[in-house]
This record gives structure tokens, C-alpha cells and sequence, in this order.
């Protein structure tokens, strides 16, 4: 099930359209016997167990932990009667908005790590990411306030700043990372180390390939696998961020951003821009304005 298949299972105040949907404590029992699959989701559990199979391997999972999966297959299969947990799922679209150019948290950490891991927080940090939680469920209940996607926007940031803090603190004290690197684990982080230095210039899969010394079969086989989706599609994903970013700046020229970010031309720009977000670099950068004014 997607999140626009499991959004349709939750009322108007727990969603906004496709782009958002939060489960709170009092509906996450719904979830219980769903596989989740192609879909961004963070999940905190306060109290109680909760028993997960995730790319078809079991997970217990206990009270003040924390974990976000990127496409994979997840399915909750039990949870205990005194569970309070919390489910946040998100499109690529409203996360890249909320957060702009912006990662919170350990640089790279999910690329670092691309099997599933799990947080564990003190109960005090759990306390202060559900009250980031409580003030995007509040918003997300108010159907008729004229704001509502701009202050969901804002309450998502907060909490993914307060979670980025939470994880800066526990990355060098947390002994549950594994100690050994495996060999698609390396390639995988040679792969987003390459394309975070390299995706302005090098579009095509063929350059990280090479770079690689493998073939472009071997390495998309592995990102896929690794991360969810295809490299062109994590080249496309970094490409699109910067190029938010530089919409921002109305100095800038469309034709500029177009030569900064090595496309043929403003068109071919402007044909992925659209591509990627549904509306032209021209008209995203009129909205954008408007929402900052």
C-alpha cells in the first residue's frame, strides 16, 4: 500500500491531500496487518512494543525509539495494547519544500546507513519530538484554517530540526552501529559521496559507474536496492534540490541557473525542472515569492 492508498483509510484532518498524512497514538492501531511500500515514513514509538517486518526481516521495536524508512517494504504486524506510536508519511514534494536545501541530522547519516536503523532516545527527547508531533496534529485537524499547509510546512521543519538535533547527539555515543562495511554498503556510499560533489556537472549514471570501476547494470541493481531508487533518480533528486535552492535567488537568471547546473540550454532545464516538479522553474519561483511575502 502506498501513502496515497493508505491516505484514502484516513479522514480530511489527518492529511493534507497526497502530500502529508500523520497517524496519531489514537488512530495508529489501523495500521496493524498494512504493508507500507514507495513511501517515505517516520516512526516513533513512545511506549509499548512493536513488532515489524521490514524488507522481510523481523523487528521488535520499543518504547522512545525512532526510525524512518525510505521505500522499503514495511509492514506492522503486532503492537501491544499499551502502544502509543506515531506515524509520519510524507511526499518527496512537501519534505523538499518544508525543508528547502536544508538536512537536519548527521550528514549523510541514511546514506551512511542504508540498512534500516533505529534510534534510541532518552524519554526527554521523545517528549520534544511529540510535541513537534502534537503541533503538526493540531494543525493538521484545523480543515479550515486559511494557513493550514503553510504552518504543517513549518511544524514538519520543526520537528525534523528537533530530530536532526537528537541524532547529532546519539551519532557518536550510539554503540548499536554495526562494525563491518559490506561490500554494496561501499559501493552505496562511494556512489552519494560521488554525487554529492559531482551531480551539478555529471548527470549521466556511466560517470559514477566508471568512477566506481563497475558496470551501470551492477550499480543501479545495488542503489536500488540499497536506497529504493535508481541513481539517475538520486542524481535527479540532488539536482532538483540545488536548483530550488537557486530559484530562490530572484538575481539569478533562469538561463544562469540553467549553465550553473550543466544543462544544454534553459529549455532542456526548464523540461526537468517542470519534469520533476510539475511546474515550470518560473512559476515555482513566483510561488515561492508569494509565500514569503
Amino acid at each position: 500500500m502506498t501513502q496515497k492508498e493508505l491516505s484514502s483509510r484516513f479522514p480530511e484532518s489527518c492529511r493534507i491531500g497526497n502530500l502529508i498524512l500523520l497517524i496519531s497514538p489514537e488512530e495508529f492501531y489501523k495500521l496493524e496487518g498494512i504493508t507500507i511500500e514507495g513511501s517515505r515514513m517516520f516512526l516513533m514509538v513512545c511506549s509499548g512494543r512493536l513488532n515489524m517486518t521490514l524488507n522481510n526481516r523481523p523487528y521488535e521495536i520499543g518504547a522512545n525509539s525512532y526510525f524512518d524508512i525510505m521505500e522499503t517494504t514495511a509492514r506492522i504486524e503486532r503492537a501491544s495494547q499499551d502502544i502509543r506510536g506515531w506515524c509520519l508519511l510524507v511526499s518527496f514534494e512537501f519534505a523538499s519544500e518544508s525543508l528547502k536545501n536544508l538536512r537536519p541530522g548527521p550528514l549523510h547519516y541514511s546514506l551512511e546507513h542504508p540498512h534500516i536503523r533505529i534510534w534510541h532516545f532518552a524519554e526527554p527527547e521523545i517528549t520534544r519530538l511529540e510535541h513537534q508531533l502534537n503541533l503538526l496534529h493540531e494543525t493538521l485537524a484545523d480543515t479550515t484554517h486559511y494557513y493550514r499547509r503553510e504552518l504543517a510546512s513549518v511544524y514538519f521543519k520543526s520537528f525534523s530540526l528537533e530530530l536532526g538535533n537528537c541524532m547529532l547527539t546519539h551519532q557518536e555515543s550510539d554503540s548499536n552501529i554495526p562494525p563491518y562495511v559490506s561490500k554494496r554498503d561501499f559501493i552505496t556510499l562511494n556512489f552519494m559521496t560521488l554525487v554529492s560533489k559531482h551531480f551539478a556537472e555529471e548527470h549521466h549514471i556511466e560517470f559514477y559507474a566508471n568512477a566506481l570501476c563497475i558496470s551501470t547494470k551492477h550499480l543501479t541493481r545495488v542503489i536500488k536496492e540499497m536506497v529504493g531508487k535508481t541513481p539517475h533518480a538520486v542524481i535527479c533528486d540532488e539536482l532538483t534540490l540545488q536548483a530550488m535552492a537557486l530559484l530562490e535567488d530572484d538575481r539569478l537568471p533562469i538561463g544562469q541557473i540553467a549553465e550553473m547546473l550543466h544543462f544544454s540550454d534553459q529549455g532542456a532545464f526548464c523540461k526537468f525542472f517542470k519534469k520533476q516538479k510539475r511546474i515550470s522553474p518560473m512559476a515555482y519561483r513566483r510561488q515561492d515569492k508569494m509565500n514569503i511575502d
